[in-house]
Parts: C-alpha cells; structure tokens; sequence
C-alpha cells in the first residue's frame, strides 16, 4: 500500500513536470524511500532491526531533500536519481554530485550539521 502512494506520488510529479524540467528534490526523497523500503523487503535482517530502519525512513528521507535543495542538486543528478531502479543505480547517481555536495550530503547521513563537522 505504501509503495503502491509512493509510485503514485511519483507519477503525479513526473505529470506535472515538462520534459525539460527536473523532479524536484521532494521526489529524490520519495525515490529513496520507495527503493530503501523494497530493499527491506528482500533483506534478512531481523524484524526488530527491519522495524528500526523503517522508523528511521523518513529522517532520512527528509535529510536528503534537504541536502538536495540547500546544496542545489543538478537537474541531471536529480533526474537519474528519480529514474533509478535500485539502490546500486541510486548510488552511481549519487557519484554525479560535486565533491561539496557528497560531503554535505555524508554529514547530514551521519547527523552531523555544516557549522558541526566544520568546528571539528
């Protein structure tokens, strides 16, 4: 039921856009949360822990968008992001961002803030 309204969300999104126009950082998150729960599907993790993650999800959903949007993500990052299909193709977009941007968003997938990791 949930990836059925997160494949939904995604198709309204790519509705709405022109085809010049990138997917919004908002759909780089659903994507990730859509791929990050499939993956949780097929994994062997233990209940409690599989429940962990998922109650982490939308943290972390919500950090990526952030990073996106805070550090401007490229139309063609957010573009392949949105289109992959797993986490290994989610990843290799990844590899598009600038140094900065991978940086920043490390940080943030650690908890860490700007002004935090540079006083360190």
């Amino acid at each position: 039921m949930v990836r059925l309204a997160c494949v939904l969300a995604l198709a309204l999104v790519a509705c709405k856009r022109g085809s010049a126009d990138a997917p919004p950082c908002g759909a780089v998150g659903s994507k990730f949360l859509m791929l990050t729960k499939d993956a949780l599907t097929k994994s062997t993790l233990s209940a409690d822990m599989r429940r962990g993650v998922l109650e982490s999800l939308p943290a972390m959903r919500d950090s990526i968008v952030a990073v996106c949007s805070e550090s401007k993500w490229s139309s063609p990052v957010r573009t392949c992001l949105v289109d992959a299909n797993d986490h290994l193709a989610f990843e290799a977009c990844e590899q598009q961002l600038t140094d900065a941007q991978r940086k920043t968003l490390d940080r943030s997938s650690r908890g860490e803030d700007d002004a935090t990791s540079e006083s360190k």
